[in-house]
């Protein structure tokens, strides 16, 4: 019973680890983004790209990223976000705020794109909670079983 308990213990604590270590590297990248990007321009939509995504199960979803197009001193930038939604959140023609750098014009973010704070919360608390299991249901198990 130890023995599966410290496996338990140790292969959910390495999870949780790795994905704390993930979230907080994405939220940490978005940060440093927002804090390189504070000029700020209007984008619009010029394209919706579909992409296929195809599941462990051979099964396909599709998302939908947008493809921003900006100018910053007469040169256009056309962008697709590395972001894609199951529904498209944006429309063909639609105006945008984005935030750019202002000393390498390529680097951009658009604010109502939340996804990478989402997924670094998520990736965040679940690594907690695993770290968490990780130490608490084996120290429970142990003084239940003692």
């Amino acid at each position: 019973m130890k023995i599966f308990i410290a496996m338990f213990s140790g292969i959910s604590g390495l999870i949780g680890i790795i994905f704390f270590i993930i979230g907080i590297a994405i939220l940490k990248k978005q940060k440093t983004k927002e804090k390189n990007c504070t000029s700020k321009t209007h984008a619009k939509v010029v394209d919706i790209l579909k992409h296929e995504n195809r599941g462990l199960s051979n099964t396909y979803t599709y998302s939908w990223h947008p493809v921003f197009e900006y100018t910053i001193e007469n040169l256009k930038y056309v962008k697709e976000s590395l972001y894609g939604f199951s529904e498209s959140k944006f429309a063909i023609g639609q105006d945008v705020e984005i935030y750019f750098n202002p000393e390498n014009y390529n680097e951009y973010y658009v604010a109502e794109e939340t996804l990478p704070k989402t997924f670094g919360t998520i990736f965040t608390i679940v690594g907690i909670v695993l770290i968490l299991i990780a130490i608490l249901i084996p120290t429970i198990l142990l003084i239940v079983y003692s």
